[in-house]
């Protein structure tokens, strides 16, 4: 085998095999390195999930659930996945886990179509106040097979508007309310939207990809117990690879949900892939994440300090989790210019939208995280003299500061990536 004409196919390193691809890693490598990243949904691996992502297990096929009776030789993924789902359950206090969905995108999918029929009804968060593409939106794939309306927030404070939703309830009578958001800075009340499911006879579903993190240490209610179905990606505040999503149910959905994923709607999950989860469930039911976890949260009510100190209006009026929206609907910047304008000083976020009112020049945000800069090591102090710096560039308009450029390299390269 050794003497192979294809042996070279399978021995020869990524920098020799394809250098133009090589290139472009290093070259996100140090972009990586240089910036201070600011995407709320982003964060950084810990080692030991990319060492066991990245291993033998790679290779090997993990159809099925436990125990894998198709494939001879699965025992130890049998073992694997056991470990994963045992100890996702753990973190969340459900009474069970889906841990073989291969995004948080597809776990929404898999929920809908294991607890819905075609033709039922939905009432989601709306988009324009930070709902999901995946919860119903009728351009995708979960939205096109319900009946789906929305509710949001009262537009004078940026908050959730309970009552309304309430109301809405009532009135639209839906089978699903599918709550969770992924621009919305302040907690959500899983109780009340509880309450409100109870009284209409509603499933409740809680999508928390963007607060699960906070949610294992603590900082954030739980929705688990109060919820029918709960889907949360595995990176973002919970620290893990892209590569993840999880679904927690109710026992006596268990068979449907698993069905749903696979075969449902997606194939065998990589052996790899459930590893490194088993191993991130592990790690964040740690002390350590927990203390990582609130500086999170104090990280990101300094960044709101400091924007708001420079006369920048703050959605919803702040923060109470990892993120931050900046509200820039009576101002005159454009997405793409403004993206670029902050990327130019070595400050990496993303643009967002929010519900219009009347009277706005356009419905843009910026939405902003502090989970990748607190894992560097950035502390509340920073944290604060970087908000007022993202509030002075907003407020220069495109005008190159080659003082801030420098500054945030600096900033950045201070406080180095724990791994990667």
């Amino acid at each position: 085998m050794t003497n192979a004409s294809w042996n070279s196919l399978f021995t020869t390193p990524l920098s020799d095999a394809d250098p133009e691809i090589a290139r472009l890693i290093e070259r996100q490598r140090r972009q990586n390195t240089e910036s201070v990243n600011l995407v709320a949904s982003e964060s950084y691996c810990p080692r030991a999930t990319l060492e066991a992502e990245a291993s033998i297990l790679i290779n090997k096929n993990a159809s099925g659930y436990p125990p894998r009776v198709s494939f001879a030789g699965g025992e130890v993924m049998d073992a694997i996945e056991l470990l994963a789902v045992e100890r996702a359950k753990r973190l969340f206090g459900a009474e069970h886990a889906n841990i073989q969905s291969l995004s948080s995108t597809i776990s929404n999918v898999a929920a809908l179509r294991a607890l819905l029929e075609p033709g039922d009804r939905i009432l989601a968060f709306d988009r324009t106040a930070g709902g999901h593409s995946s919860h119903g939106s009728s351009k995708h794939v979960s939205g096109q097979d319900y009946v789906v309306e929305s509710f949001g927030l009262d537009p004078e404070t940026g908050l959730i508007d309970y009552a309304a939703a309430h109301a809405h309830a009532r009135a639209f009578r839906p089978r699903m309310i599918v709550a969770g958001s992924s621009a919305y800075p302040r907690r959500i009340d899983f109780q009340k939207l509880h309450q409100i499911a109870q009284d209409v006879g509603a499933m409740l579903f809680a999508d928390i990809a963007h607060v699960s993190g906070l949610i294992v240490a603590g900082l954030h209610p739980n929705p688990t117990p109060l919820s029918d179905v709960v889907t949360t990606s595995t990176h973002k505040t919970f620290c893990g690879p892209r590569t993840g999503g999880l679904i927690l149910c109710r026992a006596r959905y268990a068979r449907a949900i698993d069905e749903a994923v696979a075969p449902g709607v997606q194939a065998a999950p990589g052996g790899h892939i459930i590893a490194a989860r088993a191993v991130l469930f592990d790690r964040v039911q740690r002390p350590e994440f927990r203390e990582l976890m609130r500086a999170v949260v104090d990280g990101a009510a300094a960044l709101a300090r400091g924007i708001a100190a420079e006369g920048i209006e703050l959605f919803a009026g702040g923060t109470e989790t990892h993120m931050v929206v900046i509200d820039l609907r009576n101002g005159d910047w454009q997405e793409a210019a403004l993206n670029a304008h902050l990327e130019r000083h070595g400050i990496i976020g993303n643009t967002t939208t929010l519900p219009k009112r009347t009277g706005d020049a356009s419905a843009l945000g910026f939405r902003i995280g502090s989970t990748p800069m607190s894992i560097r090591g950035l502390d509340v102090q920073g944290f604060e003299a970087l908000g007022r710096t993202v509030g002075q560039l907003l407020k220069r308009g495109s005008t190159v500061d080659a003082e801030i450029q420098r500054s945030m390299k600096a900033l950045a390269l201070s406080n180095p990536i724990p791994f990667g």
